[in-house]
């Protein structure tokens, strides 16, 4: 499923590195809805889903020359991806501060599910709100299906921390769920 082991995207990597813009646009093709993925399973909102994605995929292009090992770009752009959604939530909080009332018109519209209960999802929606943005990252890691080691390299903690964080995440994410039934 992975695909941060192969030559291909080694070589690829390295034509990015390299300034070479077809190689560059083939990245952002091969990971945009991953990104796009991931960042809604942070933000859990899709209004900003395009915007926080394009700001990872150009803060990617601007530092991909800094890259080391062109066969850690996986975990390297997942690492962007959530700092990214953590900036954006900084921001988001402060502008909730400054402008409460905006933030409620927006708050109105919302999506209709289509194969899911409206109120399972909002419930696992408004779960999702209450967890710590660096563990709803590491939900949507797992969710991803990446390895803890995976995993643990694109967060910057150990895997051991991982596992607890982890863990801990999904136990404060269940009992969240379950409080709101």
């Amino acid at each position: 499923m992975q695909q941060s082991d192969t030559p291909e995207l080694t070589n690829t990597v390295r034509q990015a590195q390299a300034g070479r813009e077809s190689a560059q646009r083939e990245l952002i093709i091969a990971y945009q809805r991953r990104v796009a993925g991931f960042v809604y399973s942070v933000l859990g909102r899709t209004d900003a889903v395009e915007d926080v994605s394009q700001i990872v995929f150009v803060k990617m292009i601007r530092a991909l020359p800094k890259l080391d090992q062109p066969a850690q770009f996986e975990p390297w752009l997942f690492r962007l991806a959530k700092n990214a959604c953590i900036d954006h939530l900084r921001r988001r909080r402060w502008q909730q501060l400054f402008s409460p009332l905006e933030q409620e018109e927006h708050a109105e519209i919302a999506e209709i599910p289509t194969s899911v209960d409206s109120e399972e999802l909002d419930a696992l929606r408004h779960a999702l709100s209450q967890l710590k943005p660096k563990d709803r990252a590491l939900l949507a890691l797992a969710q991803e299906g990446y390895s803890q080691n995976e995993m643990a390299e694109a967060t910057g903690i150990s895997v051991v921390a991982l596992k607890a964080r982890l863990h801990r995440a999904r136990e404060q994410l269940r009992q969240y769920y379950e409080h709101a039934f």
